[in-house]
């Protein structure tokens, strides 16, 4: 059976059926062109398909720049390639035509049973599938594709015997998976969850973990910022102000500019930090952070670390890079991508590792990356699960949670202003519902305005809107009535 793996670190990662990543050392350094975090697929008797895996290393020049998504579109092309092998008579994945898809569509969306899979997670994996078969036919790699009506031909061939495509999306399928939680349920899961305290808010006895206030600061982090999990997980200490920064003022937020590399597509953009928060960062950065940095140097973590980056001094923007031979070398920080500053490691006046330059760390003082987030969420939820609490909390909830408060937030904020104003409904109304819409998008980095309309179906002032909106229609249409 075919299987997919990434690279991580100093060996391959292989993805077993639950998700979970497998450390597979026999497979890394074996194949031509691996790049680190970008996955790969080897077939049933372990075979590296060359071209099939180039798709995988070129996806981000075609605007697919997050890892998340090409490892997504892997693990589409893995079921795919599957499918082909099981169920269509083991066809190569590179000779499949439009009645394999309808078989396809067939399995995953009309046949009950465990495989069947929801319309907005079909819709993505024809993304996937359309994605890579526009890449292998302009590659001349194919010279048919499954999605085009008739006999779709090479790019090469004349424009007129060339066919239009054929969309095999569900239109009717739901186009957001967008689930928040409300306040009192997120106390819950930070305070039973990840804290580990009884329901009446009591400390459990019992439990014997050292990470329960970082990983509960981190979810409020998370929920107060909006930001992705691969954002928060890549900041280092020196991008955040210290909450007593005479430069700060008075403020109850501090504005903060995000790098683009660390940012989704490479944009970056100015979010906002409570005070409050800063100081708990702050508290954290002088009490516990230390205890796992001294874990860290007391094991000599740092052998272990695959082409650490020496940091011979760390600025606020930029940082001296020891490049070896006494030579030394500055690099921006807002080009350092996710994976480059988890490699960054402070060195002391003495030559030795000081410290990994990141600012959440785990236990054992290693960089904490968006997988062991995940793992801490799970745990967080088991816990809660074993109180009797129906919680399940992912980090990217919290993101959509920050997103529908700020909404309202934003919206209620902007009526008042609207009101003060006396400004005519016409005006008032691009005010009130536009400005709130287009300062959200701008916090959560979004590339389109249309990603964030989904956020105004969630807004229980939307659901009143509505109410007394019909309730008015009602009435007048009852004042006129014969």
């Amino acid at each position: 059976m075919s299987q997919l793996h990434f690279t991580e670190a100093a060996v391959s990662v292989r993805a077993d059926e639950a998700g979970q990543a497998v450390r597979d050392a026999s497979v890394s350094g074996m194949f031509p062109g691996l790049v680190g975090g970008i996955p790969f697929i080897l077939g049933d008797d372990g075979a590296y398909d060359v071209q099939l895996n180039r798709f995988f290393r070129e996806c981000p020049s075609m605007g697919v720049r997050s890892v998340n998504s090409v490892r997504a579109y892997a693990h589409d092309l893995l079921t795919w390639i599957r499918f082909l092998a099981e169920r269509r008579g083991g066809k190569s994945v590179w000779h499949a035509d439009r009645q394999d898809i309808i078989a396809f569509h067939r399995t995953r969306r009309l046949t009950d049973g465990p495989g069947q899979i929801a319309g907005s997670s079909w819709n993505r994996s024809v993304t996937a599938l359309e994605k890579f078969y526009g890449w292998a036919w302009e590659e001349e790699l194919i010279v048919s594709t499954p999605f085009a009506r008739g006999s779709a031909v090479a790019p090469s061939a004349p424009w007129h015997t060339q066919r239009r495509s054929r969309s095999f999306r569900e239109p009717a399928a739901r186009q957001h998976d967008m689930r928040f939680i409300g306040m009192d349920r997120f106390i819950l899961f930070r305070d039973v969850g990840l804290r580990a305290h009884l329901l009446d808010g009591a400390v459990d006895p019992a439990w014997r973990g050292q990470n329960g206030e970082r990983d509960a600061l981190f979810a409020e982090f998370l929920t107060a910022t909006g930001l992705r999990l691969e954002e928060a997980s890549s900041l280092l200490p020196s991008d955040l102000p210290r909450h007593d920064d005479p430069l700060l003022g008075d403020v109850r937020s501090c504005p903060v500019t995000l790098a683009p590399a660390i940012c989704k597509g490479g944009k970056g953009r100015e979010i906002r930090i409570p005070r409050r928060l800063l100081r708990r960062i702050d508290d954290y950065m002088n009490i516990e952070r230390p205890n796992a940095v001294a874990r860290w140097r007391a094991r000599r973590d740092w052998q272990r670390m695959r082409d650490p980056i020496r940091v011979l001094e760390m600025h606020h923007r930029s940082v001296t890079i020891d490049g070896g031979g006494g030579r030394s070398t500055r690099r921006r920080l807002d080009v350092m991508r996710p994976r480059e500053r988890a490699r960054l490691v402070l060195v002391g006046i003495d030559g030795v590792p000081a410290e990994p330059a990141a600012l959440w760390l785990a236990d054992n003082g290693a960089p904490m990356r968006p997988a062991a987030w995940e793992a801490a969420f799970l745990r967080g939820d088991a816990r809660c699960r074993a109180r009797g609490l129906d919680l399940h909390v992912t980090p990217h909830m919290l993101r959509h949670t920050f997103a529908v408060h700020m909404l309202s937030l934003l919206i209620q904020t902007q009526i008042g202003s609207v009101l003060d104003r006396g400004e005519h409904h016409g005006a008032a109304y691009r005010r009130v519902i536009g400005d709130p819409l287009q300062k959200l998008q701008r916090l959560l980095g979004h590339s389109s305005i249309t990603s964030t309309y989904i956020y105004l179906d969630s807004l229980e002032e939307s659901r009143a809107l509505v109410d007394a909106a019909a309730t008015r229609w009602s009435d007048d249409l009852e004042a006129v009535a014969p």
